[in-house]
């Protein structure tokens, strides 16, 4: 079985924007917290919602990766259907954390990036990190809220390693899905109005 299983380090690079809004504990809190802003216009959001190593460095998880993979599948058409049900099904990223190659303003640096206490990124849309201040819609109560948060201007880049059994999908195919979820799908957030979008520059077969 072992040597159905093919390793492939895959390396993109964004054609758009990366948002970044990770809903984690930190976004809604166990206790009460000082509030900041009003009632759907926060500044401070970002704080709690973007992924960053000690190092001031962005990352993403590879829950990320898997999500965009499996939207891609969707549009390599098999029969009636698709080769999603597949991909999901023998797909695994390897890495706990998917490494950006961006970092917050004034990082890396000596000391350790604590995001309750550094400096907002800028809002210049044209800088490697900067601060993406938007409205949006909550499908919920239809009404609209000021959304902050963390993004990386086109360019960014980041590398990581999948698994999948080549009995169950070729990588012929896991290549043509990563190259549609790129163009098609995109990875983070704002995802639905066209951020995250990249390309493939590298898909290498390991040993």
């Amino acid at each position: 079985m072992a040597n159905n299983i093919l390793k492939v380090t895959v390396k993109i690079e964004g054609t758009r924007p990366l948002l970044f809004h990770r809903f984690g504990p930190d976004a809604l809190p166990l206790e009460k917290q000082e509030r900041s802003g009003v009632a759907g216009n926060d500044p401070t959001e970002w704080r709690r919602t973007a992924l960053v190593t000690a190092d001031g460095q962005l990352y993403i998880e590879p829950t990320y990766v898997f999500a965009t993979i499996r939207e891609g599948a969707k549009y390599t058409k098999k029969g009636w259907g698709s080769i999603q049900t597949n991909v999901v099904a023998t797909l695994q990223v390897v890495d706990d954390r998917i490494l950006i190659d961006r970092y917050l303003p004034g990082f890396p640096g000596k000391r350790k990036c604590d995001l309750a206490t550094v400096e907002a990124p800028p809002q210049d849309q044209d800088e490697p990190t900067y601060l993406d201040v938007r409205g949006v819609r909550n499908p919920s109560t239809k009404g609209r809220n000021v959304r902050y948060r963390v993004a990386c201007s086109k360019g960014w880049t980041c590398t990581f390693t999948i698994l999948f059994d080549k009995t169950i999908v070729s990588r012929q195919e896991v290549e043509s899905v990563m190259i549609d979820a790129g163009r098609l799908a995109g990875i983070g957030n704002g995802r639905a109005i066209g951020f995250g979008r990249f390309e493939v520059v590298k898909f290498q077969v390991g040993d």
